[in-house]
C-alpha cells in the first residue's frame, strides 16, 4: 500500500501557451513528434527567459496539471537555464553546495554564519579535481539561507550566465547571512554559493552533481573545524556542487531526511527506554503534507509528530519508501500506512495527527 498524493492540481489551462504545448508533448505517442515538441517547448521557455517574463514562467509552473507535467516542465526549464547560447565563447555557471549542519548544545548558543577560510575549501575542491586547477572560480564564504537561493529567479540566472565576464567579482546579489541560533539541537540548511567561468569546448571548469567522492569527509571535517563552537556537537553534511536550481531542491530534501532521522532516533530511544512498544503512523494530509507520528501501544496520551511539507517536485511514494526503510532499519515492526487523505485540522481546529489511539478519518 502506498500513500495517496494529497496535492491538488490545476485544470489544464489551454490559454497558457506553455501549458498548451506541454500537454501536447505529454499526450503525443509518436517518438519523432515527441522530440519535435520537446524542442518547441524548450525554445518557448528560452524565449520567455530572454524577455525576463518571470511572471509568465511562474504562472505556467503553478498551473501544471499533474506531477508528471510539473516535472517535465521543471526539467526543461532547468536545461534552458543551464545551457548557454551556441555562439557563446564563454559563459558563467552559477552553482551552490548544499550543507546540512546537525548541531547539538545543552542550552542556547549560535553558530557562525560564514566560514573563516573559504580558500581552503576551494583548494580542497581543486585538489580532488572537482574544480579545474586553472579555472576562474569564485566561492563565497557566507553560509547562505535557502530563501536567498530561491529568491534568484531563472531569468536572473540566465542573465548571470550570459553577462558575467569573470568570476573574481562574485555574483551580483546581496548574500545576506547571520549567525544560526541554536537551542538544544537543530538541523540547519545552508549553501556555499559561487560561480565558475566556462570556456567553449574546454574541459569543465567545475564538476556538478554526481556522487560525493572520497573528499566528502575531508570537506565535512574542514567545515566543522571552521564552525567549531565551544560546547557544540556539530556534524556537517555537505553535498556536491550543483547547478543553482538543482541545489535548492536537493538541499531541502536532504534537510528533511536528516530531520526525520534525528527525530526517529530520539523518539524511539525515549519510547524503548520506558519499555514500551513503538507504533509509527504515516498519513497524507489535505494541507499537502505527509505527517508521521511516534506513539505507543501502552500510552494513549503521549506521542510525537513530524511534518514533511510537500513541494511541487516531491514524489510521495519515494518519501513513503524512505521513511519505511528507515523505520525498519530501526527495528520497528508496527508501521501503519493510512490509505486515504486525512484532514488538515481536527474538530477543535488543531492540526490533526493519526496515532495508535487517534484513529484515521475514513471520510470527511
Amino acid at each position: 500500500m502506498y500513500l495517496p498524493d494529497p496535492r491538488l492540481y490545476a485544470r489544464v489551462n489551454a490559454q497558457n501557451p506553455i501549458i498548451r504545448l506541454l500537454m501536447s508533448l505529454l499526450t503525443e505517442s509518436s517518438s519523432a513528434l515527441v522530440s519535435q515538441k520537446r524542442e518547441e517547448l524548450t525554445r518557448l521557455l528560452a524565449d520567455t527567459l530572454a524577455i525576463n517574463d518571470h511572471a509568465g514562467l511562474n504562472a505556467a509552473m503553478t498551473q501544471a496539471p499533474s506531477l508528471d507535467a510539473y516535472l517535465e516542465l521543471w526539467s526543461l526549464l532547468r536545461a534552458a537555464v543551464e545551457t548557454a547560447p551556441k555562439d557563446a565563447e564563454q559563459y558563467a555557471i552559477p552553482f551552490a553546495i548544499p550543507v546540512i549542519l546537525v548541531a547539538g548544545f545543552k542550552g542556547t548558543t549560535e553558530l557562525a554564519g560564514q566560514l573563516k577560510d573559504v580558500d581552503a575549501v576551494q583548494a580542497l575542491l581543486k585538489q580532488h579535481e572537482v574544480i579545474a586547477p586553472d579555472a576562474d572560480v569564485w566561492l563565497s564564504a557566507k553560509l547562505v539561507h535557502a530563501e536567498t537561493l530561491a529568491g534568484v529567479n531563472p531569468s536572473q540566472l540566465c542573465q548571470w550566465r550570459d553577462q558575467l565576464q569573470y568570476a573574481s567579482g562574485g555574483l551580483p546579489i546581496d548574500l545576506n547571512t547571520s549567525p544560526m541560533p541554536l537551542k538544544d539541537e537543530a538541523v540547519f540548511l545552508r549553501y556555499l554559493v559561487g560561480v565558475a567561468m566556462q570556456k567553449k569546448d574546454a574541459a569543465p571548469a567545475i564538476k556538478l552533481g554526481g556522487n560525493l567522492g572520497a573528499w566528502g569527509m575531508q570537506l565535512a571535517n574542514l567545515i566543522g573545524e571552521q564552525l567549531k563552537t565551544n560546547g557544540v556537537t556539530l556534524f556537517p553534511i555537505p553535498r556536491t556542487p550543483m547547478p543553482w536550481l538543482t541545489a535548492g531542491e536537493a538541499g531541502r530534501e536532504t534537510q528533511l531526511e536528516t530531520r526525520l532521522q534525528l527525530m526517529t532516533s530520539n523518539a524511539l530511544r525515549s519510547i524503548r527506554s520506558k519499555g514500551r512498544t513503538p507504533v509509527i503512523c504515516i498519513a497524507a494530509h489535505e494541507n499537502a503534507e505527509i505527517r508521521i507520528t511516534f506513539s505507543t501501544i501502552e500510552d494513549a496520551e503521549r506521542w510525537e509528530g513530524f511534518v514533511w511539507p510537500l513541494s511541487a517536485w516531491d514524489h510521495v511514494e519515494k518519501i513513503h519508501q524512505y521513511a519505511v526503510e528507515l523505520f525498519r532499519e530501526c527495528m520497528v515492526t508496527d508501521i501503519r500506512i493510512i490509505e486515504n487523505v486525512q484532514p488538515d485540522m481536527d474538530n477543535d481546529q488543531l492540526p490533526f495527527f493519526v496515532t495508535a489511539h487517534i484513529k484515521a478519518v475514513v471520510q470527511h
